[in-house]
């Protein structure tokens, strides 16, 4: 079941205040097979991030799509799910980047399409790439690149607002419902910025704002 809040206009909100304090520019376009029936998808998956290091980093840019997705009628599978399936099936990193592989991870997890997505510039100017593939024939029906830069200069506000987002993507996944959706978000504007594993704030900002500016050219269901 579809949350019952609009975490897409929440998080498009969010972003524009996160765009108005400290990134500096955004660009990305976009494009799609116009007669591919998207309506008819019923499961995706985001199964690759490649381009950053980290498990944690992967994990939540991967989380961003899903939020996006989610937004847009889509019904994403939980990251932690995909993990479990690529590590079964032993595929390698390299494998699961291309389309022929990601499709075949895409038929064992029983989805209609899987979303590939790069980050092949990443620091103060930060690019991405994203597609969407028909895991039966593996063709690309959807494709988007962006870029961003923001300046060093990041407030703490900042970081509780990319928090707040990431809190609320992590518990609508989690919770189903609004109530995971406020819950996570009040958590992640405690803990957002955490140092570690996971992306620092800037980090955080410029793949949230290029992942809204992305997702932007895809359909709605």
């Amino acid at each position: 079941m579809r949350p019952t809040v609009n975490l897409k206009l929440l998080t498009g909100l969010l972003m524009a205040i996160v765009l108005a304090m400290g990134c500096a520019s955004v660009s990305g376009t976009g494009e799609y097979n116009r007669s591919y029936d998207f309506a008819g998808i019923e499961r995706t998956a985001v199964v690759s991030v490649d381009g950053i290091g980290g498990q944690a980093n992967r994990d939540q840019v991967a989380a961003m799509f899903n939020q996006a997705l989610l937004g847009l009628g889509y019904s994403p599978v939980e990251r932690s799910r995909i993990n479990t399936v690529i590590e079964e099936q032993d595929f390698s990193r390299s494998q699961i980047t291309t389309a022929e592989g990601a499709a075949r991870a895409g038929r064992i997890l029983n989805v209609d399409t899987v979303v590939l997505v790069n980050v092949p510039e990443f620091g103060d100017n930060m690019s991405m790439t994203a597609q969407m593939i028909d895991v039966e024939d593996g063709t690309i029906v959807w494709s988007a690149s962006g870029s961003a830069r923001t300046g060093a200069d990041m407030t703490r506000r900042s970081g509780q607002l990319l928090g707040a987002v990431g809190g609320a993507i992590i518990g609508s996944e989690v919770g189903g419902d609004s109530t995971g959706a406020v819950a996570g978000g009040v958590g992640g504007a405690i803990g957002g910025g955490i140092a570690g594993d996971a992306l620092s704030r800037q980090r955080q900002e410029q793949s949230a704002v290029l992942v809204d500016q992305l997702t932007r050219s895809l359909p709605a269901r």
